[in-house]
């Protein structure tokens, strides 16, 4: 902690009252089943820790393999094998086990002896498999319930990450750093979270990815992020809460989290389909899909369909929770052409916003900017053909500010377009991001951005990212489509009961 100030100290000192502190702060990580030569499980961590640096010219955490047919071998150049765990020369914290999953029983058991903090079973091979793999994990389960100094997280998961030091376990995606922390029964799913947080703007804090669950599960999770001050959405993707009793203390958690911060779930295996493919995938019960939602209802958890809908709601919720909520129904509505107007106005009268009619002063002052030619200023807004430019859109926005009864304003920008115009818009997504963001500063209305692409060439993919970067910075939420923002809208306004 030499290098932190002093509010980081007292953070992190909070969290390591917490038992997964080290899970997420680690000294060191030790790698069982190291190899010189290239191989999926081993690789992959320490290929990632080769990106970040780990365990080189003393940048924490320290990178141990372990392989007794490579004792002091160099692996990859970089880091000391050493014969087994007690050779290591320091309290180990973090133990991964990439090796066959019927020698795992007795590396726990070997952990134990040298007291190592956690195990993360990256080995599959258990209760996903069947009985021979069922038996191995009833062996581990019995040794933890003789001795639960070393706890274990997996088997089948990749472990921990944690966007503050950059630990991860995924080599293709940089972390972004953000108030949203993740817990995932499927591997797969939270390295996607990774690889798309930075393109959907989701900033990632914390993250499991747990596997099986014979140990560490839901429970812990919550009761660490609970008293994560920097995590302010929650999400999890879950096929099984585990047993009766561990299901009801997750819901009895849920119910107080969902007062303080936003929970949002997306369960696997509601469909019979689903639930066989949850047993080969982890080896869970994914369990009835009606007890499910009738207690995410009753805990205000939001509970969504798919990832599509888990990433956009994760995503509103990072930009506006706690101080930035949206102050009520009332919606303008400012779009290039009235058709799109009316699709629009129906879908979001459809969950239950309003259009209130512009005043009559401000309707004279957008005549007066926009001509009234093809145009319509009662709500929704039409600007027609000049509206499409962003110093009109802006100028635009600025009148609508002045509307007491507006809560909302939703925009439609015609990126393609404007990228295609011959009046030197090349680059202007820099400038009118950064110009929107100067008047979300100065009110309480809530803005929401939605960039028009009709094609994907080079210029318009740059511009885009480079919009959605500075929307991001000013917390200004934007979306590909209506259709995904009007989802959003409803599971946001069920959640803060609007």
């Amino acid at each position: 902690m030499n290098n932190l100030n002093e509010e980081n100290i007292k953070y992190r000192k909070k969290l390591s009252k917490h038992f997964l502190y080290p899970l997420f702060f680690p000294k060191n990580i030790v790698i069982v089943g190291a190899s010189t030569k290239p191989n999926m499980g081993v690789s992959l961590y320490l290929d990632t820790y080769k990106k970040y640096g780990y365990g080189i010219n003393s940048k924490l955490p320290n990178i141990y393999p372990v392989n007794p047919k490579y004792t002091n071998e160099m692996i990859y150049g970089l880091w000391k094998c050493y014969k087994d765990l007690k050779s290591i020369p320091e309290p180990i914290d973090i133990v991964i086990s990439c090796i066959n999953a019927k020698y795992v029983p007795n590396l726990l058991k070997e952990c134990i002896k040298v007291k190592a903090k956690f195990l993360i079973i990256y080995t599959s091979g258990f209760s996903e498999v069947g009985k021979r793999g069922i038996s191995y994990a009833n062996e581990i389960k019995n040794i933890l319930k003789k001795n639960r100094i070393t706890r274990v997280l997996g088997p089948n998961c990749f472990g921990s990450f944690n966007s503050q030091i950059n630990l991860s376990f995924n080599r293709f995606a940089d972390l972004y750093q953000g108030n949203f922390s993740l817990f995932s029964q499927s591997g797969g799913f939270a390295n996607r979270t990774i690889e798309i947080s930075k393109k959907r703007g989701l900033g990632t804090n914390f993250g499991l990815s747990v596997g099986n669950m014979v140990d560490i599960n839901q429970n812990d999770f919550l009761e660490f992020i609970e008293i994560d001050d920097k995590t302010k959405v929650v999400g999890f993707y879950l096929e099984t809460v585990g047993d009766l009793e561990s299901g009801r203390k997750f819901f009895e958690k849920l119910r107080n989290m969902t007062n303080k911060k936003p929970v949002v779930i997306l369960k696997g295996g509601k469909s019979q389909v689903g639930k066989q493919a949850c047993i080969s995938h982890t080896g869970s019960i994914a369990g009835s899909n009606q007890i499910y939602e009738s207690v995410f209802k009753q805990t205000n958890v939001i509970s969504v369909k798919s990832s599509l809908e888990f990433y956009d709601i994760s995503y509103l919720l990072s930009i506006l929770h706690p101080d930035k909520l949206i102050k009520g129904k009332n919606i303008c509505l400012i779009v290039p052409g009235g058709g799109n107007s009316v699709e629009m106005a129906d879908l979001l009268s459809g969950i239950g916003f309003n259009f209130p009619e512009i005043s009559n002063s401000t309707q004279k002052k957008l005549e007066k900017l926009l001509f009234d030619v093809n145009t319509s200023f009662k709500n929704p807004v039409d600007v027609g053909t000049y509206g499409i430019l962003p110093e009109m859109l802006l100028n635009t926005i600025k009148l609508i500010l002045k509307e007491d009864k507006i809560d909302i304003i939703i925009a439609i920008l015609q990126l393609s377009r404007i990228l295609g115009l011959q009046f030197g818009h090349d680059k202007f997504t820099g400038m009118f991001a950064r110009s929107l963001g100067r008047l979300s500063r100065k009110t309480d209305k809530t803005f929401f951005i939605i960039p028009m692409i009709d094609d994907d060439n080079n210029k318009t993919v740059r511009e885009n990212n480079q919009l959605k970067k500075y929307l991001n910075k000013y917390r200004i939420p934007h979306f590909p489509s209506i259709d995904r923002l009007v989802k959003s809208l409803e599971y946001y306004q069920k959640y803060y009961k609007l």
